[in-house]
């Protein structure tokens, strides 16, 4: 394996997991970025070294495909590493994999780096000594990326005030608290019908911040894919969603 590839072990421990037993979206999530966080950070353009040239990582695409979850008590590692790097935006993916090899699932994701003043992203290709390109692996993972996204509805399934425990270190909600957010949208008929989060496409729109109200909106879906827009009140869309089941 490519030395370039970063690769975490974890076990699914009680309290972490949903009530089928197996590993929950949230710290799947929740796991999938800080495995990010410290493989980047192996490498030199982790959380630290940026935020100290005033630059963040903005998570601007996330899509996960699981052919199946870990269950409670059971080991799983989280491989990822940086696969392209564009003027704006990078590649990251992640493989996981359970204890003898065989995959559970894989994950893509794309990031843009930005001025933490201006809120401008930042030319990767243009960063001195040529930035992190001596980190990239040529690995692809076998899922597409985001697929489009347009809810029609205009009338909100659910409102959400955005509160405390929503907010991560930068002061606004939390990437994978949007996850939630969607899943609770189906959650009686994931709960009712036994079914099984297959795959969730996540588009990051903009950042919203305590004591706003967002507003969840969602149309009827045929082909098994539920598209999902949060709202602000004003109409600007934060994130846009699309979430696919199967058998549990």
């Amino acid at each position: 394996m490519s030395k370039h590839i970063g690769t975490y072990p974890f076990v699914v421990e009680p309290f972490s997991e949903d009530f089928t037993g197996r590993l929950s979206w949230r710290f799947l999530g929740n796991h999938l970025l800080r495995c990010a966080s410290l493989h980047a950070g192996s490498h030199g353009f982790g959380y630290d070294q940026v935020n100290a040239h005033r630059h963040a990582w903005v998570l601007s695409r996330l899509v996960v495909e699981m052919q199946q979850m870990p269950r409670t008590g059971e080991h799983y590692n989280v491989e990822t590493w940086v696969s392209k790097i564009y003027r704006q935006f990078t590649d990251r993916l992640f493989a996981i994999t359970a204890a003898d090899g065989s995959i559970f699932g894989h994950a893509h994701s794309i990031w843009a780096l930005i001025d933490i003043e201006t809120r401008q992203p930042i030319d990767l290709t243009a960063l001195p000594e040529g930035g992190f390109a001596q980190a990239v692996t040529n690995r692809e993972v076998p899922i597409t990326g985001a697929g489009r996204v347009r809810v029609k509805s205009t009338e909100p399934a659910h409102r959400h005030t955005a509160c405390y425990s929503d907010l991560d270190i930068n002061g606004h909600v939390n990437s994978i608290r949007y996850i939630e957010m969607v899943l609770d949208l189906f959650g009686q008929q994931i709960h009712t019908e036994r079914k099984a989060v297959r795959r969730i496409e996540m588009s990051y729109c903009a950042e919203s911040y305590i004591g706003e109200t967002l507003l969840l909106f969602t149309d009827p879906c045929d082909d098994g894919r539920h598209q999902v827009e949060i709202r602000k009140e004003s109409g600007e869309v934060v994130v846009r969603a699309a979430v696919e089941f199967g058998e549990a």
